[in-house]
Formats: structure tokens, sequence, C-alpha cells
């Protein structure tokens, strides 16, 4: 329980103010404390910005750091009512030939009609689904499964690849399975192993599939096409694997014909060098405005004069005039190509013009200087890797995540977070303990204050007994 102290009752001093006064001189360096921890708050803050805008920009050189991610190919094709395409990175430019003989289909399979599909009317057993190239599936009914929403359930679990639905003709007995194959097969379902009737005693019955000649029947066949003279079959519409790199999906049969024609997507890839640029200016001007120092107005920036903020800032600039070691030589820097670096702001700028020739003229060389190499594991020195790899590895020695203390994988700035962060705590600690020794001050100095009101409190009534007593003894003088 605190000690009730009632101040200044006998000295007439204001012994909670002035204690109040001194516990405030002993607190400012606690002020000056949390100054440096806001600051460094503050710092890690603007560190934690830099970092965003540095990740969004290894993210982008990420995206293309391969020959398949940076280069890119668009397909068109003359007539699409015959088939349309797509194509990937992989793709040749080239022009080809295509013609379609005919589409690929599913076999499909209509039973003759029955009244009702929920009547348990046919025979119970097991009967069997072949494929045509081995595989024969067995399919069993027991009693309470055998009407046609019964074989259709069945059907369906089977594992055949096949899938079974109802259909209603609006008939007298309007009920129909449909079996459709999965595939182009033709598959075969016998229902002989049916033997055993029906519980409600209508009499044995098995479903009767209609056959080829039936309307109904369709018979399960591969695509036929020709690819540049060459004559192929394939199991589905969506071919890919008649010209590498593209997919067909196939519109037309009857022998229609269309080219398909692959090219260069340089406007995709100009795309992706733009988005690099915007990256890189983000990152370059958020590290400029942070680092700078504006010696008429006195101001700068929250880390001006950091020796890491400093270490990036060069590092990214340094990349701009980096070589390629091992690539063609048409481009040896990133100016070759039309992409030039301010020299007050430190931000790029792209010159489309000389950028289009040179995706125009040497499409190959730039793909290259942007991905030689790869992203294969860093074994090589780094001024062998493309463009796109050496900044995502150089970011990466600034933003990787904190492993542990005096891991060498640790970013610079994971590193200068965690150390103003445990300058921080370190602070909290320190704060702690000066507030712990001003409590127990001012615990000592409301006991003083308090001892010393009682003593002179004590004073006062032993002067006023003594001043009382006197008088008494002067009165009694003067009687006498």
């Amino acid at each position: 329980m605190s000690s009730i102290t009632f101040s200044g009752l006998a000295t007439g001093l204001d012994t909670a103010s002035i204690i109040s006064k001194l516990m405030a001189v002993e607190r400012q360096p606690e002020a000056l404390l949390q100054a440096q921890q806001q600051n460094n708050s503050n710092e890690i803050s603007e560190f934690q910005k830099i970092e965003d805008a540095l990740t969004n920009l290894q993210t982008v050189a990420q995206g293309f750091n391969t020959s398949s991610t940076f280069s890119a190919v668009k397909s068109s094709v003359a007539d699409s009512s015959v088939l349309t395409a797509t194509a990937t990175s992989s793709a040749t430019p080239g022009t080809h030939s295509v013609q379609v003989v005919s589409l690929a289909q599913n076999q499909r399979q209509v039973s003759t009609g029955v009244a009702s599909d929920t009547s348990l009317i046919f025979s119970t057993g097991s009967f069997t689904i072949d494929d045509g190239a081995g595989k024969t599936t067995t399919v069993n009914v027991a009693e309470g499964q055998n009407s046609l929403q019964g074989m259709v359930a069945a059907i369906n679990a089977s594992g055949a690849n096949v899938s079974a639905s109802i259909i209603n003709d609006g008939s007298g007995t309007p009920y129909r399975l449909v079996v459709t194959g999965n595939d182009t097969k033709n598959y075969t379902l016998n229902f002989g192993g049916l033997t055993t009737a029906p519980a409600g005693g209508t009499g044995a019955l098995v479903p009767t599939l209609l056959g080829a000649g039936d309307p109904t029947y369709q018979a399960g066949a591969n695509a036929q096409l020709v690819v540049d003279g060459v004559t192929m079959t394939k199991t589905s519409n969506t071919v890919t694997d008649a010209i590498q790199g593209v997919t067909l999906n196939l519109q037309t049969g009857g022998g229609a014909t269309t080219n398909i024609t692959v090219a260069t997507d340089t406007d995709s890839v100009t795309q992706k060098i733009n988005s690099f640029v915007a990256a890189y200016n983000s990152a370059i001007t958020l590290v400029n405005s942070e680092s700078a120092y504006d010696p008429k107005t006195n101001k700068a920036g929250v880390l001006s004069g950091d020796m890491t903020v400093q270490g990036i800032q060069s590092q990214l600039q340094s990349l701009l005039t980096t070589t390629v070691s091992g690539t063609s030589g048409t481009f040896n820097t990133l100016a070759d190509l039309g992409i030039s670096s301010d020299a007050h702001t430190g931000t790029l700028s792209v010159d489309s013009t000389k950028l289009s020739a040179a995706l125009a003229n040497h499409y190959n060389d730039v793909v290259d200087y942007f991905t030689h190499n790869g992203n294969s594991v860093a074994t090589l020195p780094t001024d062998q890797y493309g463009i796109a790899q050496q900044f995502n590895m150089v970011i990466d020695t600034m933003v990787h995540p904190y492993v542990a203390d005096g891991d060498p994988k640790n970013g610079l700035i994971e590193n200068a977070k965690k150390s103003l962060a445990n300058t921080n705590s370190s602070i909290d600690q320190q704060i702690s303990d000066m507030e712990d020794r001003i409590s127990q001050m001012q615990t000592n100095m409301q006991n003083q204050f308090s001892a010393m009101e009682l003593m002179v409190s004590n004073l006062q009534s032993q002067g006023n007994s003594l001043l009382a007593y006197l008088g008494s003894t002067s009165s009694s003088a003067k009687s006498a």
C-alpha cells in the first residue's frame, strides 16, 4: 500500500511539487533516450519502404531472368474458323500450313427407353465396359441399385473412362441411358452378366444400347490433320505436340486449310523492359530522397549519411554500366539498348526508337544480354549472368530475410533494421532501470520530507508547550 502524505502541514512547504520537479529533472535522460528510440523507429520505417521498393524491382527482374520468361512470341491464324492457336516462348518464328481433315469425337451410345428412371426393373449381377485397348472394367449392380438412375451411378463410379447420364425424349418410354466416352476410344458395354431377375417380379431386363446405324450412335474417332504436308492423328481437338511451342484448337473439319504465323512479340518484351525501368526508378528515387541532404535548407532525409543506404545507392548505379561476360558483344550495357540514366536524378529513361531497332535487328542478342546463363545456381561469377539475374542477385544481398546473427545471407537492410530494433530494446531496458531507480528515489524523498514534517511538527508542539509553561510561570510570579 502506498503511503499517504500531507504536503507542508508543518513547514508550509509544497513538498509534492518539489519532489515532482526533482523527478522531472531525473527523467531528462529518459526523454533523450525516447527521442533516440523514435528516431530509430523512423529509420526502420524508411528502411522498410526502401526494402519494399527493392523487392518489387527484384520480382520484376526475376520475372524475366531466363530466355523462356523474357522472350515472347505471338501467333496469328489466317482463318480462325478452321482453328485457333496460342504460342509459348519455346515456339520458333515461322509459318505453318495446317489442314484439318476431321475433328476428334467421343463415342456416344444411347439405349432404348424405359417408362421410369427410378423403378427397380433391371436384372442384377455385373456387367463389363471394354475400352477396346485391353482394359476391361467390371461394374456390379445389386438389388436396390437396379434402376436406370442406379445404372448411371454405378457406371460413373466404376473408374471406366466414360460418363453416363439420362435423357428424356418425351415419349411413353422416355428415359434413356446415354454413355459417352471421355476420349476417342470405342467402348463396348456387355450386360450379359446381369442374370438375376429383379425382386419386383417385372421379369429379366437389361439396358439395350443402340449401335452403329442408329442416328443416336456416334463412333469415337481421332482428329486427322496435315501439318506442313505431314499427316497425323491426334486424340483431342486441342493439339499441343504438332508444332513445338504452339497449341492448336481445331474448330472445323472437312479438309479446311489455313496458315499459322509465329513471330517474336517485341511489344511484350518492350513492356517487360518498361516495367523494369519503372520499378528501378521507384527504388532509386526513394533511396535518393531518404539519403539526400540540402545544404541550403539544412534539410536531410531520415537516412541521410547512412552507410547502408549509400552502399545500396552505389550498387544500383553500378549495375547500370555493368557488362555481361560471354554474350555476343552487340550490347554491353543498358545504354546500348537506349536505356540511359539521368545524371542528376539517377532515374532511367527509354529511347523507344533505339530499343525498337535493337529488338527488330538483334532480338536474340537482346534476349542474351538480359538472360545469359539464366537463373542457374549462382556458382558463376556475377558478371557471367544476364543483367536481369545480376539485378536479382545483387538486390538479394540487400533484402534477403534475416536468418541469424552473423549469417552472411542476411540482407543489408535486414541487418540494419535488426540492429536498430536491438538498440530500441536496449533503450527500453535502460528506461526501465531508470524508472526503478527514480521510483526508489521518489519514495526515499517522500519518506525524508515526511520525517522532516513530523520532526518540525514535534518541535512546534514542544515550543508551544514551552511557551505555555513560561506564560503560566510569569502569571504566577506576578500574582505573588
